[in-house]
């Protein structure tokens, strides 16, 4: 990033300090410049270790959790080991006595936990953690119950780990780009944006929405 050091120093004897707003929409640009330099090393195959972890961090920063879900995903895929696996042994202790709810292999009607207890391990000092890494499919009720699942889930600090839910999310982007794509998945599209407090492919996805279906999209 190429933001000058020395406007960052009010310590300077009679500094004046810049307008908050130009220099946040400057860092702003930096970012994204830097964003789509990391893309484009990811495209090409040229991304360091470093780089993969770099990359995280900016979509972390800038709200874009679909895209942070996705690459830390690619990245388990490729080595077999968490982007940020340093932290993760740091919360080691924390997660071996996390409260675990299944998700079976196919989501049907009353196929989930029951959300008032999923709720109550949630602010347990140990936490949820709610696994869909066996799941490959649902059928039509299944897609609205869990919409409504995730609906009741808590969006704060509180939020459950939710392994696998990101890939089955990502399954269902594609099928809602094709003659798949029933109404069931695209509010389960919505709803998972909520949930990841994603406002940035919220809208992405509204726009598609409006386009395929001639109608309003829904709103956050």
């Amino acid at each position: 990033m190429n933001i000058n050091k020395n406007a960052l120093d009010f310590t300077v004897a009679g500094a004046i300090p810049p307008d908050s707003t130009e220099l946040i929409k400057q860092i702003t640009s930096e970012i994204e410049s830097d964003i789509k330099t990391l893309e484009h090393a990811l495209e090409h195959g040229s991304m360091t270790k470093a780089g993969w972890r770099l990359l995280a961090a900016f979509y972390l920063g800038t709200k874009r959790v679909s895209d942070f879900n996705s690459l830390t995903q690619q990245y388990e895929d490729n080595f077999d080991a968490p982007i940020f696996a340093e932290l993760q042994q740091d919360q080691s202790s924390r997660k071996t006595f996390r409260i675990v709810f299944e998700i079976p292999q196919k989501i049907i009607h009353n196929s989930l936990p029951d959300i008032t207890a999923v709720c109550k391990a949630c602010v347990t000092p140990t936490g949820a953690l709610i696994d869909f890494s066996s799941v490959r499919g649902a059928d039509k009720s299944g897609l609205k119950t869990l919409t409504q699942f995730l609906s009741q889930l808590p969006h704060d600090h509180t939020r459950p780990e939710t392994p696998g839910l990101s890939r089955f999310i990502s399954k269902l982007e594609k099928m809602a780009d094709s003659k798949e794509g029933t109404e069931e998945i695209w509010s389960l599209l919505f709803e998972y944006q909520r949930f990841c407090n994603d406002t940035h492919t919220f809208d992405e996805l509204s726009i598609k929405y409006a386009i395929r279906f001639g109608i309003s999209p829904p709103v956050w």
